[in-house]
């Protein structure tokens, strides 16, 4: 959009010929609304005028209207759109938008589609009034970030690295189309083991789920998996587990149900990053992953929001998640990505080669069905489960950026539903596992015990 376009649409929406004179007594209360104007945009990136009246009539005895929201803070915004500092919010359509969308409102469109239908998260006056400041954030957010913010500064020393910072808290807010990779090149910030790297990217993980995004209408990717999980109980479905770590302690028992403690047992193998891809590994599935994903959405027009092929992804993974069971309602649509992908898509020849490989095989050899979580090795969880001409089978599962031990942390035997793949010599599943909420008894962990011994008798598929 063009500087002029955008004038254009600011005059449209923002016009001058529609100021009018502040009604007698209404001064106090325009100020009141432009602090909520400047905390909402600043929350929200950009709300419709309905909701926004809503939210300030439910924390105020004075109530307003949207006819009168207009004529109070249009003067000010035309006002301060004149002066150095700039408008910190205008009017677009039916909406009040930050002022970053000023120089392209396509930016408030695609923040509202991205909003959708989620909740809206709407803290009590005091602390919404806070987000006034653009540089706000709830202390919980603001540990997450110190904890990135130490890291850089402990492993890089570079003039620039507040500046890198700050990117990656506007890529991980706004959901800025840039990739990280792309922006360690671009600060020339290499990392000098996979152990650094899987530090680095466990810590804006963890940040990233825990900031406050215009795209969740001021929810936390967290805060919603949490909405969602709550939702999923009250209409007895079953969880869908996102991978997001809980610490446990070096002598609490172990989550897996050995009697041993923690870190006797599977601290060992989440310490020893075997049971899990290793770090180029892990990178290259998601690249695939996520552009398999992108690829179904704009084919099935599933999500409004555009998923891209980079890791960590912007998008949340609940969204993905029904993108991915459209792919595996009817896989062949692999075939048709894997001709869009030869037809031209970016990157070298012999990566886009590894990467048509992969997909033939997730094609081909994937499973999809109910498992039974039996063990845990130090290069693998092993898995148990049915086939009609096999009896039970068992497979070797390794996790993708963790041990499926640190993912699940749940007493075994764990009965889960998911997508076994292949990944070339190794088997992996497709980042989604659903879980079953159930505790067995004595009884019933016996009988399981012996059907695994049996198993084992046949062996341990490693490969698909």
């Amino acid at each position: 959009m063009t500087k002029k376009q955008a004038k254009q649409i600011f005059d449209k929406y923002n016009p001058q010929d529609a100021v009018t004179r502040c009604p007698n007594g209404r001064a106090p209360f325009r100020k009141m609304l432009d602090t909520y104007a400047r905390a909402a945009v600043n929350l929200y990136g950009i709300i419709p005028i309905k909701d926004f009246v809503e939210i300030v009539n439910s924390q105020n005895i004075e109530h307003t209207n949207a006819d009168e929201v207009y004529t109070l803070l249009l003067p000010d915004v035309l006002k301060k759109n004149k002066l150095p500092s700039g408008v910190l919010y205008c009017f677009y359509k039916d909406c009040i938008t930050h002022y970053w969308a000023m120089d392209n409102f396509d930016l408030g469109d695609f923040w509202l589609r991205e909003q959708g239908d989620k909740p809206r998260f709407i803290p009590g006056k005091n602390e919404f009034t806070k987000y006034e400041d653009e540089y706000y954030e709830d202390e919980v957010q603001k540990l997450h970030w110190k904890k990135v913010l130490d890291f850089l500064l402990d492993n890089w020393s570079t003039p620039n690295i507040y500046k890198f910072y700050n990117e990656l808290k506007d890529i991980s807010q706004f959901f800025g189309q840039m990739e990280i990779s792309e922006l360690l090149r671009e600060y020339d910030l290499p990392f000098s083991s996979e152990k650094q790297i899987q530090a680095f990217f466990d810590l804006l993980h963890n940040a990233h789920n825990n900031t406050r995004m215009w795209m969740n209408k001021g929810y936390s990717p967290k805060e919603l998996r949490e909405i969602s999980k709550l939702q999923h109980q009250e209409k007895g479905h079953d969880q869908i587990v996102i991978q997001e770590r809980k610490k446990i302690g070096a002598n609490e028992p172990c989550p897996c149900g050995s009697g041993k403690k923690y870190k006797k047992c599977c601290r060992i193998i989440d310490e020893a990053m075997t049971a899990q891809l290793n770090w180029s590994e892990c990178t290259l599935f998601y690249e695939t992953w996520y552009g398999l994903m992108g690829f179904i959405n704009e084919k099935k027009n599933i999500l409004a929001a555009q998923i891209k092929p980079i890791y960590p992804n912007p998008i949340n993974d609940e969204l993905i998640y029904k993108v991915r069971e459209a792919l595996w309602e009817n896989p062949e649509l692999i075939n048709d990505y894997l001709v869009a992908l030869e037809a031209g898509v970016a990157g070298s020849v012999n990566q886009q080669e590894e990467k048509a490989e992969l997909l033939k095989s997730w094609r081909d050899r994937h499973i999809k069905g109910m498992f039974l979580i039996v063990d845990y090795k130090p290069e693998y969880a092993v898995v148990m489960g049915f086939n009609e001409k096999q009896g039970d089978i068992l497979y070797a599962i390794k996790g993708i950026t963790r041990s499926i031990a640190d993912v699940l942390q749940h007493e075994l035997p764990v009965q889960i539903e998911t997508v076994l793949l292949p990944f070339k010599d190794k088997i992996i599943y497709d980042c989604f596992l659903s879980s079953m909420n159930l505790s067995f008894g004595k009884t019933i962990r016996g009988m399981f015990s012996e059907t695994y011994k049996k198993a084992m008798k046949n062996g341990i598929i490693i490969s698909l």
